[in-house]
């Protein structure tokens, strides 16, 4: 499931991104990516010796978010219209 999420941020990222930028924000990218799965687990580790509870609510709001973030795709994105929420404001 991981590695198909990351093909699919790929796949949009190079439809809405100028070809000029794509390599330095490409590495940031995967560097960000690198980070939480390093953090993440670390942070959620020490949060299950305090409330194995907490661990499983923080993991519902982050798939809540990111389920709302998701609806905020448009189905055609185009240069300055990389998003819903900034089609409006």
């Amino acid at each position: 499931m991981f590695f198909a999420l990351a093909i699919a941020i790929s796949t949009y990222f190079q439809k809405i991104a100028d070809p000029a930028d794509i390599a330095s924000t490409a590495g940031v990218s995967f560097t960000i990516n690198h980070i939480a799965a390093v953090i993440l687990p670390a942070v959620f580790g020490l949060l299950w010796l305090v409330s194995p509870a907490a661990v499983f609510l923080a993991g519902s709001v982050m798939a809540m978010v990111s389920l709302v973030l998701a609806f905020n795709v448009p189905r055609n994105p185009q240069p300055g219209n990389e998003s819903l929420l900034g089609a409006i404001l």
